[in-house]
């Protein structure tokens, strides 16, 4: 017997300054992908004014949630109160463990899951991790669970999908892109900025900051004060315009996370790094071969060590031929997997 009730794709993600915003970024780029299948919404706790105005410059709705601090206890107002049958709920974050998508899919919702951390079992409809090297054996997961594994599956906003490139020839590194995400809460902007500018060669520099970067003056100090090396700091630019920065500079220096993504699959040179657990298996991956330069820990570097080990990538991606990050990008399948799972719940 069919269901009469319309079908909604519901987007569940935070971001702020402390946690930072790369899962809202990386949903609304699947929301991307997604739109014109259903109507969609995101469910962000607590949404501050950036967060809303980010969501919403993407065409996309906000509710938001209880600012409950227990996990389950959201599970079950959600499963209780906000989902029905049609639903098909899209999970980003690192609370949504097994009891918690148990919980949800109690109102028989579809369930969609993204992981980078392959930290708990899973209970999803369909699992997306687009991190290299994944397999469905890494999971434990129900029989019909679907899996979007790797690269091909990248979370990227249309732009950057149409701008997909190999990459070029090594040449010589004059200028570079500095960008730590939206939200930067260990001060690593600053810090990177310095350290380039007691690099030899570099002749200008770019600063991408987010709307949730809590140290602009200390970086626009720094930028008043730098000897000789022109600063130009850009602020929430939309996919476009990033696309553009990323191949108006000859590097981009940036953490093992979307924005990595975003610069390899443009074909662009790269120097990367972790600060944070679920970006130390990609820092690694693209390393190892050859799509990027890792610097391993930022935030482990000393201020004395941080210049000599960029200088060192740099000279790595002056003399290397990279490897390309993904052979084929695949948001067809993407869409159609979601869109079976939203005929299911019709059924």
């Amino acid at each position: 017997m069919s269901i009469s009730a319309a079908p909604r794709l519901l987007f569940r993600a935070d971001g702020n300054a402390t946690i930072g915003l790369g899962h809202l970024v990386r949903l609304l780029a699947l929301a991307d992908q997604l739109r014109g299948l259903a109507p969609g919404m995101f469910l962000v706790r607590e949404p501050t004014a950036a967060v809303a105005q980010l969501v919403t410059a993407a065409g996309w709705a906000v509710q938001a949630l209880p600012a409950n601090s227990l996990w389950l206890a959201e599970a079950d107002w959600l499963a209780q109160g906000f989902l029905k049958p049609t639903d098909v709920l899209v999970l980003d974050g690192y609370s949504f463990e097994a009891a918690y998508q148990r919980r949800v899919r109690a109102s028989g919702c579809g369930l969609v899951y993204i992981d980078d951390l392959l930290a708990w079992p899973v209970v999803a409809d369909l699992l997306i991790n687009h991190s290299p090297g994944v397999v469905a054996t890494d999971y434990e997961a129900p029989a019909d669970t679907r899996f979007l594994l790797g690269p091909a599956f990248s979370l990227l906003r249309r732009p950057f999908l149409e701008g997909a490139a190999a990459p070029q020839a090594p040449t010589p590194i004059a200028s570079a892109l500095v960008c730590f995400g939206g939200a930067d809460p260990l001060g690593l902007t600053v810090r990177t900025v310095r350290a380039l500018l007691a690099l030899p060669n570099l002749q200008r520099l770019g600063v991408l900051l987010g709307g949730a970067f809590g140290d602009a003056a200390a970086l626009e100090q720094l930028a008043a004060d730098a000897p000789g090396v022109p600063i130009t700091i850009y602020r929430n630019v939309d996919a476009g315009a990033l696309v553009e920065l990323l191949r108006a500079y000859d590097v981009a220096v940036v953490p093992a996370s979307t924005v990595l993504i975003e610069a390899l699959v443009l074909g662009r040179p790269a120097l990367t790094g972790y600060y944070a657990d679920n970006q130390r298996a990609l820092a690694t991956y693209v390393h190892a071969h050859q799509q990027a330069f890792s610097v391993g820990n930022f935030a482990e570097l000393t201020d004395a060590a941080l210049p000599a080990t960029l200088h060192q990538g740099m000279q790595w991606l002056e003399t290397t031929q990279r490897v390309p990050y993904t052979q084929q990008l695949q948001p067809g399948r993407l869409r159609a997997e979601v869109q079976r799972l939203l005929q299911r719940q019709q059924q």
